[in-house]
């Protein structure tokens, strides 16, 4: 994980984690299209993330080509859950 936040918002940084996609074993073939998982782990500006002052977010059923688009893809996310626009996701009690 980056040492600085991708992004802050709303008085929380935001940390995109990607990681190679594990592809099911019934798939046959290569899927490129489908190479990088991702999660983002939020805490409050200025503290480092760790499991006493953050939290680690999935972002659900999606993979991608690139790390660059999965990266983005967590930060949106990560904005998503601090704006409250994710359903049973929350940054309460950072």
């Amino acid at each position: 994980m980056d040492n600085h936040p991708a992004a802050s918002s709303k008085g929380f940084d935001i940390y995109p984690l990607v990681y190679k996609f594990d592809a099911p074993r019934e798939w046959h073939e290569r899927r490129p299209d489908r190479a990088y998982s991702a999660s983002v782990v939020i805490c409050r500006e200025g503290e480092q993330p760790s499991a006493d002052n953050g939290r680690v977010f999935h972002v659900p059923e999606a993979q991608w080509a690139d790390l660059g688009a999965a990266k983005r893809a967590a930060v949106q996310h990560g904005s998503h859950i601090i704006d409250g626009l994710v359903s049973g996701e929350s940054v309460a009690g950072l």
